[in-house]
């Protein structure tokens, strides 16, 4: 095999798939990146971890066709030091030669017979979405997903369609976010899938990559999601270059807690506070507060919020905020961290807080109520 493409596009096609590659696994293959000719003019990229796979198809000078695997983070890392301008990739045997300007390396690679099967995607039903919108998504809830993997039904996000509604749903047990908009594209949603973590950060990876839509579906417990990236940019009145990528993602075969019996139907305090004073204040309160809880307590009374902690190890810290509340005092304690972040992933200049009694969840909701942040309180 000889190609010859770009260092742009190579680097582009090897960003996307060597983070998938199982650099950890006892199995070699899996942590190589399968290069392949496709006609031509094209060549195809892939990884896998055997539960979660991408592959893209790349405009490429193809001078002799062929195929083979070579160890994904060590050629991400070659072509990304290497100068601009054209590399070329040669094999013979199972030695690889990659050549651009004056650098020239040879690397051992891996017959492509071992390398998995990728999942065909002929029969999925694809629904198209937008691919910021989605990244939005991801943003304001990816946060709160558990890191405990023995609780697969939580260590990832639902992703529900229901009728022009796109939603997802995280929480660790201790914290939930749900986001939700509505969608003006034709047609109408139905589907629920748990995405595992892993799944959910590659496909904001590859959402990010510019504008525009983006093509979601699922069959047999994956979900299949596909999007066209520029990789080289117009030149001379020629169109863009693009890449065709494919990403699969095994979903998470567990039930999702039931989200709706988690955020309160009811509340008696209805609350509208400026969000940046709160998070600042918060940050700074948070400096001294407990490694271990990171335990800050609000306490509210006429016109103002308090934040405070007592870290005996430490010190102490508070910081007074005004807002409008004419209600009585009251003390509710939480962990500052799961605050901060539900504060940091909201843009608008006004949130509602809603609360009921110091022992019950506060409910944090964006200005046009799309996003909806569930904290359990603590005691302190």
């Amino acid at each position: 095999m000889e190609i010859v493409l770009s260092k742009n596009c190579l680097n582009t096609a090897l960003t996307h798939t060597f983070g998938i590659a199982d650099r950890k696994s006892s199995m070699q293959i899996l942590s190589n990146v399968l290069i392949s000719t496709v006609g031509p003019k094209q060549v195809q990229f892939a990884t896998t971890d055997l539960n979660i796979s991408v592959n893209g198809i790349f405009p490429a000078q193809v001078k002799d066709e062929g195929s083979i695997t070579i160890l994904a983070k060590t050629l991400h890392d070659i072509v990304r030091s290497m100068p601009e301008g054209e590399i070329t990739i040669q094999t013979e045997n199972e030695t690889v030669t990659v050549t651009g300007g004056r650098s020239k390396f040879k690397l051992l690679g891996l017959s492509s017979e071992d390398f998995p099967k990728l999942p065909e995607i002929e029969e999925v039903n694809f629904f198209e979405v937008d691919s910021l919108l989605v990244c939005k998504m991801i943003d304001r809830t990816s946060f709160s997903i558990s890191s405990d993997e023995t609780r697969p039904h939580i260590n990832g996000g639902l992703f529900q369609g229901d009728g022009k509604i796109l939603r997802m749903v995280t929480t660790d047990g201790h914290r939930l976010s749900k986001v939700e908009y509505k969608t003006d594209s034709g047609g109408f949603y139905n589907f629920h899938m748990v995405i595992p973590n892993k799944g959910i950060i590659e496909i904001k990876k590859l959402l990010e990559e510019g504008e525009g839509p983006a093509f979601i579906g699922s069959m047999e417990g994956s979900l299949f999601l596909k999007k066209e990236v520029e990789v080289e940019k117009a030149v001379d009145g020629e169109p863009p270059q693009m890449a065709d990528f494919v990403l699969v993602s095994k979903l998470i075969d567990a039930e999702f807690p039931p989200y709706d019996q988690v955020i309160p139907n009811s509340f008696e305090k209805d609350i509208v506070v400026l969000r940046q004073p709160i998070f600042e204040a918060l940050k700074r309160v948070s400096v001294v507060s407990s490694e271990r809880t990171l335990g800050v307590k609000f306490v509210f009374s006429e016109g103002a919020l308090e934040i405070l902690t007592d870290n005996p190890s430490v010190g102490e810290g508070s910081e007074l905020v005004d807002i409008n509340y004419s209600s009585e005092e009251m003390a509710i304690g939480f962990n500052a961290r799961y605050f901060i972040e539900v504060l940091s992933v909201l843009n608008e200049e006004e949130i509602h807080l809603e609360l009921s009694g110091p022992l019950d969840p506060v409910v944090v909701k964006s200005s046009d109520g799309s996003f909806i942040g569930v904290i359990m309180p603590m005691r302190i």
